[in-house]
C-alpha cells in the first residue's frame, strides 16, 4: 500500500528495472540518497536479498523512520544512517547511486552530483528521477509544487549539463509519467477515509501506473528518469 502513487509505483519500477539490467549476476553496493521513508531501498533489498544497501538522508528524524520500516519489511541487507550528501561521503564507495525524488529539494544540487560522483565506482552507475521544469497540474485538485522543492524542476539538457561537469558520462534520458499517472497521483494524495478507501483505490493506481508507462495516456511528461556513468 506503501507503493499506491502511480507517479510513485512507475519510477521506481523504472530503477528496479534498470538495476537489474545493470548488474545481472553480480552483487553491487547500492547507495539510496536522500532515502526518505526508505521505500526504494526497501524494493531494492528484496528484490536483491543478497545486495547490499546503504540508505541516507540528512533528516536524523526520517532516518529514524527509514530504519523502522526497512526493520519491519525485514530489509536486513539494508544500512541507514545520516549523511549530508552534499558533503563528501567517500571515494569509489558505490557500484551504483539513486538519487530519487532529492535533486529538486537541495540547493546545492552541483555539490550532490559531484559528492555522488566521487562516491560512485569507476563505470558505476547512477540513477536519479527528477520532475521536468514547467510541470503542470492535471487537474484543480492537484499540487502545483513539489513539497519542499527549491526549484520546480530541471530540463534534460540542464541536468545531462550538471552530471557531465560533476564527472558523469554517456548520460541518458527517459521521459516518464503523463497525465494519466499524474491524475492518478493527484486523486491519490486527496483520498481520506482509512484502510477501506485504499483497498479499493490500490489496483486502480496500479492499472493507471501500467497504462502509463505503456503509453496509454496523454499530454507531455512531467519528470524524467536519467541514466549515468561514472
Amino acid at each position: 500500500m506503501r507503493l499506491r502513487h502511480p507517479t510513485r509505483r512507475i519510477r521506481f519500477r523504472l530503477a528496479l528495472d534498470e538495476l537489474d539490467r545493470a548488474f545481472t549476476g553480480a552483487s553491487p553496493v547500492v547507495l539510496d540518497a536522500g532515502c526518505s521513508e526508505g521505500l526504494l531501498a526497501e524494493l531494492v533489498a528484496a528484490r536483491h536479498p543478497d545486495w547490499s544497501i546503504d540508505a541516507v538522508d540528512a533528516d536524523a528524524d526520517v532516518v529514524k523512520l527509514a530504519a523502522a520500516a526497512l526493520a519491519v519489511a525485514g530489509a536486513e541487507n539494508v544500512r541507514t544512517f545520516e549523511a549530508d550528501i552534499t558533503k563528501p561521503l567517500g571515494n569509489e564507495l558505490y557500484d551504483a547511486v539513486l538519487a530519487f525524488e532529492c535533486l529538486h529539494l537541495i540547493p546545492d544540487d552541483d555539490a550532490v552530483l559531484a559528492s555522488l560522483a566521487v562516491a560512485t565506482k569507476a563505470d558505476g552507475l547512477l540513477l536519479a528521477h527528477v520532475p521536468v521544469r514547467g510541470w503542470v497540474r492535471v487537474s484543480r485538485i492537484g499540487r502545483t509544487i513539489w513539497p519542499g522543492e527549491v526549484r520546480s524542476g530541471y530540463t534534460p539538457e540542464e541536468l545531462t549539463d550538471k552530471l557531465v561537469r560533476a564527472g558523469y558520462r554517456d548520460v541518458g534520458i527517459t521521459l516518464t509519467c503523463r497525465s494519466l499517472a499524474r491524475f492518478g497521483s493527484e486523486v491519490d494524495a486527496r483520498l481520506a477515509g482509512g484502510l477501506a478507501v485504499l483497498v479499493w483505490w490500490y489496483p486502480i493506481s496500479v492499472a493507471m501506473a501500467w497504462l502509463d508507462r505503456h503509453g496509454v495516456t496523454w499530454g507531455p511528461a512531467t519528470s524524467f528518469l536519467v541514466r549515468a556513468r561514472r
